[in-house]
């Protein structure tokens, strides 16, 4: 998108007016045609460039929005599965199933190793923790 693009200002030494045109350079080195002060201009964004970044942007938070939603729906149905699991009443085998299925969405869901090896560590007394008894 190369759009021309006009600049009029009046001289802060002398006043004289200064036309720059910008066509596909992003700045401009220029004097002053009276008294020769020196000017460094950026080319303005237009219109068009700013709504374009703001697509962009709203489009980047719309998806984002939309993944943390997933997540955290995803997390509260791993939550309430693994409470499920630990009230059971079934001589501590809900237990395992808990740890096994907390394992597994860590697992799915790119969990640094370490977390998920602390499932696997050895208890105080040396039992795994997917041995517990009631």
């Amino acid at each position: 998108m190369n759009s021309v693009i006009q600049v009029k200002f009046p001289c802060h030494q002398c006043q004289e007016n200064i036309e720059v045109t910008f066509e596909e350079e992003q700045l401009r080195s220029i004097r002053c045609p009276n008294c020769d002060y020196g000017y460094t201009l950026m080319k303005p964004t237009i219109g068009e460039e700013i709504l374009l970044d703001w697509e962009k942007e709203a489009v980047y938070q719309k998806v984002r929005a939309e993944k943390t939603e997933q997540d955290n729906t995803e997390l509260l149905a791993l939550i309430i599965k693994v409470v499920e699991l630990l009230t059971w009443k079934d001589e501590g085998h809900g237990h395992i199933r808990a740890i096994e299925t907390l394992r597994q969405w860590l697992l799915l869901n790119g969990v640094p190793k370490a977390i998920i090896e602390l499932l696997d560590a050895k208890g105080p007394q040396g039992s795994s923790p997917t041995e517990f008894r009631k």
